[in-house]
């Protein structure tokens, strides 16, 4: 399977990308930005995208909403933010499942499995 992964975190990007190649052979591209993010769906078809919400930028909801006009991979957010306001608001905007950071690594890889 192959995952886009928007976030950051370099030390997050870093530890996921090793745990997912590692535990379970997924590859993953990754950016630090939506806006790069925006231009490597135009060249790629991916299977899944882990979100984070609080980009330089444009954040991962207004991505999301961009991103669903174009593909219909999964899309998966990774927050730190936990108020049922922008869970709701980060769902209704194509979100398929959101995971409040920090996070257990098998937990996603359940989450990943299930979507």
């Amino acid at each position: 399977m192959l995952f886009f992964l928007v976030e950051d975190d370099e030390e997050i990007c870093e530890i996921l990308q090793f745990y997912l190649m590692e535990n379970a052979d997924y590859q993953v591209t990754i950016t630090h930005s939506a806006e790069q993010a925006m231009s490597l769906i135009h060249l790629r078809r991916f299977d899944l995208a882990l979100l984070d919400i609080q980009l330089p930028g444009i954040d991962g909801i207004d991505f999301c909403r961009e991103l669903r006009k174009i593909s219909n991979c999964p899309v998966i957010f990774l927050s730190c933010i936990n108020d049922d306001e922008t869970i709701i608001r980060a769902l209704s905007m194509g979100g398929d499942d959101y995971l409040v950071k920090p996070f257990r690594a098998p937990i996603l890889m359940a989450r990943i499995e299930a979507n």
